[in-house]
């Protein structure tokens, strides 16, 4: 019987130590899909800066500590929606100059695979136009006073649907009618007529 307990003794720390092997990044994991739940919590339907801000503030800290220490870390590292908050934190920063130190690192991930050239493009895009350049994938759209959306600042629009197809995005015809579909049940929800 002693031989039994002293053999599950040993045994015991190789088990836990092969799960802990297996999900490395568990600890990342778990603290990024925070992230992003915490990235969303008040931009959903009515915005409040005055809310969102200060939790961006706090993400944009432990997202570019992650980064800087681990790198781009895949989706078959930390999973969907942890790879989707390093992406997501980033391109809500409300810095240029931390959008312009992690695009080039986003740009490298998409090309392995550890991040999506979609999000490539939106973080592109955002660059560009807080440079006061045009866009280039035509993601970033504005609202008119009816709650339909529309692209402005675009290098040449006859192309642009190459160039978003070349990154994984929707035509840009779909596109806009997919954010006027669902911008408009909210804007009908919200507005006085």
């Amino acid at each position: 019987m002693r031989l039994k307990h002293n053999y599950l003794l040993l045994i015991l720390p190789l088990l836990l130590f092969s799960c802990k092997k297996k999900e490395p990044y568990l600890e990342v994991r778990k603290t990024l899909e925070k992230v992003l739940a915490d990235d969303q919590k008040f931009r959903q339907a009515n915005y409040d800066e005055t809310k969102q801000n200060p939790i961006d503030r706090k993400n944009i800290k432990i997202v570019t500590k992650i980064i800087d220490s681990l790198g781009w870390l895949g989706k078959d590292k930390i999973g969907n929606d942890a790879n989707l908050a390093l992406f997501a934190v980033i391109q809500h920063a409300d810095q240029l100059s931390t959008m312009e130190k992690y695009l080039p690192i986003l740009k490298e991930a998409a090309k392995k695979g550890d991040a999506e050239k979609e999000q490539a493009a939106y973080l592109i895009d955002r660059v560009e136009l807080l440079n006061n350049r045009k866009q280039i994938y035509g993601t970033q759209y504005s609202m008119k006073k009816n709650g339909t959306a529309f692209i402005e600042n675009l290098i040449d629009s006859v192309n642009v649907n190459t160039r978003r197809k070349s990154m994984g995005l929707y035509p840009i015809e779909k596109y806009i009618r997919m954010i006027d579909s669902s911008n408009n049940v909210e804007y009908k929800k919200n507005s006085r007529l």
